[in-house]
């Protein structure tokens, strides 16, 4: 009897997940939600002036400035370190930089998980990017990110278009007009007044402390795959909610959250 209620379970187990997905899908051809990404401190981190090397001394900080706990020695050499993370030398040329031999002046580190997280996002998704920064930054960034251009097509929003962003925040209806299927996933919740705050989705801040961090602790790396598994959540469920508006989605997601961080 056990076993045969088992079965069940899992067959209504996999028939959900099946028509959840199946209805994705549906939602995606028919009244797809649009998802505007920030880049900076969201899904990746610029640093300028390059580092010296490769990761581990930004700005002469080491290992050693980390609050990432520091393994036992014996144990340390069996814990392979975190993968590497994808990053590019560019130049941004809000900073100064030689206009002749044109030598990078900013490495741009992608957070872990957020190239992943993008990909998954526009299978169900419009895909948007949104951000303060100039052109050529954005530009270069979407080479690298959609180096084929078939993720966000021309779906990039910059200060260069619309100077008002750095004053006004960011107004979703640049990019749709129905706000009822539009959130923007920001570290700054400031970006969310054009919408009165009811479409945003703040994003932990990736900073330059959590790319040495991530390079050497796996804690500090996979709490970043988490935040961006956390925001391929909320997009998916707000894709799908019943009532077909994102704002419900968001309203529930912060009650939850603000609730939680009074327990803890």
């Amino acid at each position: 009897m056990t076993s045969q209620l088992l079965a069940h379970g899992r067959r209504l187990a996999f028939g959900g997940t099946t028509g959840l997905t199946g209805f994705a899908a549906y939602k995606s051809q028919t009244d797809p939600v649009h998802l505007f990404f920030d880049l900076d401190n969201t899904l990746l981190c610029s640093i300028s002036p390059m580092p010296a090397n490769d990761f581990i001394d930004i700005d002469g900080r080491s290992n050693s400035t980390s609050k990432c706990p520091v393994s036992p020695s014996n144990l340390a050499s069996l814990v392979p370190a975190p993968p590497s993370l994808r990053h590019f030398d560019q130049i941004d040329d809000d900073f100064p930089y030689d206009a002749e031999t044109l030598t990078p002046n900013t490495r741009t580190y992608f957070r872990p998980g957020a190239l992943m997280a993008l990909q998954l996002c526009s299978f169900f998704a419009v895909v948007h990017v949104y951000t303060a920064a100039q052109e050529s930054y954005t530009n270069n960034i979407l080479k690298e990110m959609d180096p084929e251009g078939k993720m966000f097509e021309t779906r990039a929003i910059h200060r260069d278009a619309f100077p008002q962003i750095v004053r006004e925040g960011k107004d979703l209806r640049l990019g749709t007009e129905n706000m009822q299927r539009a959130i923007l996933f920001d570290d700054r919740q400031k970006n969310f007044r054009p919408q009165n705050y009811e479409n945003g989705i703040v994003i932990e801040p990736f900073d330059s402390d959590k790319v040495v961090s991530c390079h050497h602790c796996w804690d500090a790396y996979l709490a970043e795959v988490k935040e961006m598994s956390r925001m391929v959540g909320i997009a998916f469920w707000s894709s799908v909610h019943f009532s077909g508006d994102v704002r419900k989605v968001v309203s529930w997601v912060r009650s939850w959250e603000e609730e939680g961080s009074k327990q803890s």
